[in-house]
């Protein structure tokens, strides 16, 4: 059974929560610009595009290159316990990031920047076509995420 946008978005609002409710301290962040959109389905999935959902959170904090690695190994670790697959894991200093899939199908990233700025994203797997089109629609990015400006004694740490 495919579910509704309103129920995916919500899913992926509560995904989001979760996560940031496992770093300690907490970032400051904003909510990213919601998208909706369809994307082509895979190579054995038939023809019909795939509807979907994103929700994402911009993180304000400035998270300094020595701590970004500790940011994603928090991020992994809880989503781990959480019993979600990790898809992606890059440690490297400059742009790390790690990609997670869900039991339910739902993808959750987090990611920097060139410039630091971070982001926190969940998307839906396939849902029902809505009856009229979403506000935000598209099926890549919205532009370049916030840069950071809060500081932070721990995230933004140089050592």
């Amino acid at each position: 059974m495919t579910i509704d946008q309103l129920a995916s978005a919500a899913r992926c609002e509560t995904l989001l929560q979760d996560t940031l409710d496992a770093i300690l301290p907490m970032p400051v962040w904003q909510s990213a610009t919601p998208r909706a959109g369809t994307r082509l389905p895979l190579p054995g999935e038939g023809v019909e595009p795939r509807w979907y959902v994103t929700r994402g959170r911009d993180f304000l904090t400035i998270v300094s290159a020595a701590r970004r690695g500790a940011l994603v190994g928090a991020v992994e670790r809880h989503w781990r316990r959480r019993g979600w697959t990790i898809t992606s894991l890059n440690a490297g200093r400059d742009l790390p990031g790690v990609a997670a899939a869900t039991s339910d199908g739902y993808q959750l990233s987090l990611h920097f920047g060139d410039l630091g700025e971070a982001g926190l994203t969940a998307s839906s797997p396939g849902v029902a076509r809505p009856e009229r089109l979403p506000i935000a629609q598209g099926v890549g990015g919205c532009g370049r995420a916030p840069l950071p400006y809060v500081c932070c004694p721990h995230w933004s740490a140089i050592a």
